[in-house]
């Protein structure tokens, strides 16, 4: 039983990565001379207290994208998507998984209670930040699922699915072929203990857990870009084909180069942006947005303002540097005209 222990804490308890805050950035940066405040809170979901962090620009829409990370990560997974998502109008809200990163929790459940989290996020947001026009989800492996498993939330309009799998039980089946080659029989024989041990500590049923089921749902509103790797030896890229082809909203589908945990590409990464700006919104102001975030965008505009007088204070400093360099040239020129005129002067006599 040692063997279905260990496989058990491969999917509910993988290695928890942990962090300093630090690695969060600065609380203010610049995108194209656009400040960008970075609010860090933490909301309450299950009884757990989750961490997050929301980057706040100044906007007529409130579109907000919530990055959801990988099952053995954290919310630093998401931040090489700030600058990208901000310069395209998007705000980012990244945050650890229950069990994941500075947040409570023992297990994760592959989608089944982060869905549900979620959830509370998104009204959190909406509560602390103002009413939202549109919610984009991004989502990686553990994070894809979640995002699927939500399609039929009216709030959600863009899904980004990046190496989902169809269900649970068929990704431990063929992860135990891999590693029981001509053995692979012993896998109906352990998966009933396995399930029911993931039941009894985690909570939640393997057979349960099924983005397939979740994307039929059709609507003209709702978007859904499958991407998968073609090298993928964890979640097979057949997976996301077979989401696409059972999906019944606008929808797209990428095979890109590269395995499971690969970096997508710059050019893959500009079609997702393009992807995620199909929807032209022509609603007005949001009023609910401008007015709570007010205290953000204030703060942001100070540190505008603070950032162009250091940048205009630079440029004094500089050319005053180069006038400087210019006068020392000159004289410098000067004296050595000086000393050659001596020494002619000298050579004459």
């Amino acid at each position: 039983m040692s063997f279905i222990n260990d496989y058990c804490k491969q999917i509910i308890r993988p290695p928890r990565r942990t962090y300093s805050t630090q690695l969060l950035g600065p609380k203010t940066r610049f995108i194209k001379n656009v400040p960008i405040i970075r609010e860090d809170f933490e909301f309450t979901s299950r009884q757990l207290k989750l961490q997050a962090s929301y980057f706040v620009q100044e906007s007529v829409h409130h579109r907000c994208l919530i990055y959801l990370h990988c099952n053995a990560s954290c919310r630093l997974e998401g931040l090489q998507y700030v600058d990208r998502l901000q310069a395209a109008g998007v705000n980012l809200c990244i945050f650890d998984f229950a069990g994941c990163g500075l947040s409570d929790g023992k297990y994760i459940t592959m989608g089944t209670y982060e869905s549900v989290d979620v959830k509370e996020l998104m009204n959190y947001i909406e509560c602390r930040f103002g009413k939202v026009d549109e919610f984009i989800l991004w989502g990686r492996s553990m994070g894809a699922v979640t995002a699927l498993m939500l399609s039929q939330d009216p709030r959600i309009t863009t899904y980004i699915a990046d190496s989902a799998f169809t269900q649970l039980r068929t990704v431990i089946e063929e992860l135990g072929q891999q590693k029981f080659g001509c053995f692979s029989f012993m896998i109906n024989g352990f998966m009933p203990f396995l399930r029911s041990k993931i039941i009894n500590e985690a909570q939640f049923d393997i057979d349960q857990v099924s983005p397939l089921n979740c994307v039929a749902v059709q609507s003209n509103k709702k978007r859904f870009y499958f991407l998968a790797g073609k090298t993928d030896q964890l979640v097979h890229p057949r997976h996301s084909q077979i989401l696409y082809e059972n999906c019944k909203s606008y929808k797209r589908i990428e095979l890109c180069d590269g395995n499971h945990n690969t970096t997508r590409q710059i050019e893959t990464l500009d079609k997702i942006s393009k992807f995620i700006n199909l929807l032209q919104l022509d609603s007005p102001l949001n009023v609910d947005y401008a007015k709570k975030c007010s205290k953000y965008f204030q703060e942001a505009q100070q540190c505008l303002n603070s950032y162009r007088m250091q940048q205009q204070e630079q440029e004094e400093n500089l050319k005053e540097y180069v006038k400087q360099l210019e006068r020392k040239s000159v004289l410098k020129s000067y004296q050595q005209q000086s000393r050659d005129l001596s020494d002619l002067e000298k050579y004459l006599e």
